[in-house]
């Protein structure tokens, strides 16, 4: 879903802006970092099937497009501070507030590159991947995208950004119980105790996605 950020509506901070053109600016950079990690996310989910299916050459190329997004997503996340921080265009309270949501959208973004970085480490056949980490990895897929569109519709609709923040928290609970069920067969040999570098990397993209979520909860708490 695209924000037009030129005629947002509720837009939480509207009375407190100092210049509307930078904030327009650092509104459309924040959104492209936070759209930075649903592409990483789908590079992500085509490096492990890759991996399961033998193509490790394919993992290795995917792994980097996503370490180069990341270091793209630092550039833009740099430009924010630059041209929009420096320049004082909200005031302090909305300042701190911003920052944060950026550093949560960067750190999601880090946990999804480092997840591909734990991946090609070994290179893993099938056997690595249960049911139940297929399960998580399509999970999580549903969580970035609900984490996204929270993000969006913070701008112009606290009631939905809500929802969406909920619907994180409701698939991090999916995410949880299958985690230790797959933590159970690994203490079981049921599966490669290799399973866990892929689990545990995968299972923090939506912890961290939750925790960010967590943020922008209390912020509409705290503006409504």
């Amino acid at each position: 879903m695209k924000i037009d950020v030129i005629s947002m509506s509720g837009e939480y901070f509207g009375h407190l802006l100092k210049d509307k053109k930078i904030h327009k600016k650092g509104t459309e950079l924040f959104l492209k970092l936070v759209e930075s990690t649903e592409v990483a996310y789908e590079k992500y989910e085509k490096a492990l099937k890759a991996w399961r299916g033998g193509n490790f050459e394919k993992g290795y190329v995917l792994r980097d497009e996503i370490i180069q997004l990341e270091r793209e997503a630092d550039k833009v996340k740099d430009l924010f501070f630059e041209s929009i921080f420096r320049k004082k265009a909200y005031l302090p309270q909305i300042t701190e507030e911003r920052h944060r949501m950026m550093l949560n959208a960067d750190r999601l973004l880090g946990r999804i590159e480092r997840a591909a970085r734990i991946l090609c480490l070994k290179e893993l056949d099938s056997s690595y991947f249960p049911k139940e980490l297929e399960e998580i990895i399509d999970i999580t897929e549903d969580v970035v995208e609900d984490f996204i569109e929270a993000n969006k519709l913070f701008f112009s609709d606290f009631e939905e950004a809500a929802k969406y923040a909920h619907k994180v928290e409701d698939k991090r609970d999916e995410v949880r119980d299958l985690f230790y069920k797959v933590s159970e067969m690994i203490v079981k040999d049921e599966v490669p105790r290799g399973t866990g570098r892929v689990l545990n990397a995968t299972t923090r993209i939506s912890i961290e996605a939750e925790e960010g979520v967590d943020y922008l909860k209390v912020l509409i708490a705290k503006h409504s």
